[in-house]
């Protein structure tokens, strides 16, 4: 375990936050995941011959703070040129399968971000300043959903090493061409320019059209000075907001998914003029009740999510459990308040709601992927390109 702790450690160091020389890297942590804090710190130091930070809290106050410093003496270390920060994430803090009313848990804001319910609060000013990254650590509760209860330590490792490609070093690699590979998509994308989506499968028949003034986003990031880093892993997705009037057609959830620490199966929805009109569910439809019982933008559409079907998360995560992970499991369509990270030029509050953004205080993920997804965009001169199909995007 050690060995895979020590990958992990090098893939955030050098893929992931991309530390250099100068760095000051700030590590958020809480005691369970302190151990390796500690090691990721030890670590750091020698890439950033700087001094790095540990702040540990506890429910959201500072415990504790810690530096480690590098071999080098004070007056010999390079000036710290950046900030680099990341928030390790214990997995079993989620609360997965609970016995909790869904309609008392929905009325709660504290509760809807402990289920990973919240949109992203609209900022217009918001700027990415640092680099920074979520980076979570498995624990047994997490294994138990996905391996059943009996599941071991060993299998739990074996899986997270298979999520994160930690078998060997090869996956520092991967990651780094994956980020690549996202990239290139989403230039492609965006250089087609407003589309019109038709979106066919066992899931779903589905048209869309993207947002005025928005852009595909996912995978890697970008600051100001045009560094860039990989705020998550794994990453499989790049989303598109979508014009929150315009989308009409049925869908059916392929996987279980968890709403409000109940796992919904077989659920349905009906979409007219880009809003859920019905919905049912084969188990816990009580928990989409109580979702769209939080505002009327709950039931916008307002995003598309693409990602393979045949890759190693849409394997190994049968079911969509924890919102770290969510989207990099399959294509998914979004409902709720839109992603911020889609905006091109908007400045105002007008402009947004000219570019006709689904609002909402909450987002749902519905998963939609399959082998047998295909979409077809049609671009503003009447273009046409296949996108999807068979359930791998085609760029």
């Amino acid at each position: 375990m050690q060995e895979i702790l020590r990958r992990y450690a090098r893939l955030i160091i050098e893929i992931q936050l991309k530390l250099q020389g100068g760095d000051a890297l700030s590590i958020n942590t809480e005691s369970s995941t302190m151990a390796f804090a500690r090691m990721l710190a030890t670590m750091a130091c020698e890439s950033t011959h700087q001094t790095v930070t540990i702040v540990e809290t506890n429910h959201g106050k500072i415990a504790q703070t810690l530096e480690f410093d590098p071999v080098e003496h004070r007056i010999k270390r390079p000036e710290i040129t950046g900030y680099v920060m990341c928030h390790l994430v214990d997995l079993d803090n989620a609360p997965y399968v609970t016995d909790e009313n869904v309609f008392s848990a929905a009325e709660e804001v504290t509760k809807l971000a402990t289920y990973g319910l919240l949109s992203d609060p609209v900022f217009l000013d918001r700027r990415i300043a640092v680099p920074w990254a979520n980076i979570p650590l498995p624990g047994p509760l997490w294994a138990m959903q996905l391996l059943g209860k009996a599941a071991s330590e060993e299998e739990m490792w074996t899986l997270f090493s298979k999520l994160y490609r930690l078998e060997d070093d090869h996956g520092l690699k991967f990651w780094n061409d994956q980020s690549n590979l996202l990239q290139y998509r989403k230039q492609v994308l965006n250089k087609k320019g407003k589309l019109q989506l038709d979106i066919k499968g066992e899931c779903c028949t589905l048209q869309a059209t993207t947002a005025d003034r928005t852009k595909w986003t996912g995978g890697s990031s970008v600051i100001s000075s045009g560094r860039t880093f990989l705020p998550s892993l794994p990453m499989q997705h790049i989303h598109a907001s979508l014009d929150m009037h315009k989308t009409e057609g049925t869908i059916k959830a392929l996987r279980p998914f968890l709403l409000l620490g109940k796992v919904v199966e077989e659920a349905t929805f009906t979409i007219e003029k880009g809003k859920v009109v019905s919905y049912n569910a084969k188990q816990n439809k009580e928990a989409l009740d109580a979702y769209f019982a939080v505002d009327e933008g709950a039931s916008v559409v307002s995003g598309l999510s693409l990602a393979d079907n045949d890759t190693i998360e849409s394997r190994y995560l049968s079911q969509a459990i924890h919102p770290h992970f969510n989207r990099e499991i399959t294509g998914s369509l979004v409902l709720g308040g839109f992603n911020l990270n889609t905006l091109t030029d908007q400045s105002t509050d007008e402009e947004i709601d000219a570019s006709k953004l689904g609002r909402s205080l909450v987002r749902l993920e519905i998963p939609i992927g399959s082998d047998s997804l295909s979409i077809q965009a049609t671009d503003e001169q009447g273009n046409k390109s296949v996108i999807m199909d068979e359930g791998v995007v085609e760029l």
